[in-house]
């Protein structure tokens, strides 16, 4: 598999900030993969070892058919896995077009923790965020 750009990475807001060898690190951990229009790269309920990140494309997050988001570039999905107690996907994510994602592996994923902690605490937030809204969701 391809390594993104280091450049296309830039323009994610989960990794503002970070410096060109940073980027260029990070993009040595992720993986370039492209899915077709009405495919699930991530199932609800099953277990995760990867997050990812939409560079072209656009998907939705659903939960037993509801839409809890939309996805378009920039967006990042499967993060949860990573907090999540017992890792497994909280939705189901359906590319409404074809779309390539960056993905990152869970071995990888602890290696950002380590040597950029903020992207992790980024990621962190984004699932205490997801997860009160999904309860929300399912609250109501």
């Amino acid at each position: 598999m391809d390594s993104p750009d280091p450049s296309r990475l830039a323009l994610v807001p989960l990794f503002k900030g970070l410096t060109d060898d940073q980027l260029q690190r990070l993009a040595g951990w992720l993986e370039v993969e492209r899915f077709d229009s009405g495919s699930s790269p991530v199932r609800a309920s099953e277990h995760g070892y990867a997050f990812f990140v939409l560079d072209e494309g656009r998907a939705r997050a659903e939960l037993d058919g509801q839409v809890l988001e939309r996805l378009e570039p920039g967006a990042v999905f499967g993060e949860m896995t990573f907090f999540a107690p017992n890792s497994l996907r909280t939705a189901t994510i359906v590319a409404e077009t074809p779309v390539q994602v960056f993905t990152m592996f869970g071995l990888h994923f602890r290696e950002m923790q380590t040597e950029m902690p903020e992207v992790a605490a980024r990621l962190e937030r984004l699932f205490e965020e997801r997860t009160a809204r999904l309860d929300r969701a399912r609250d109501g």
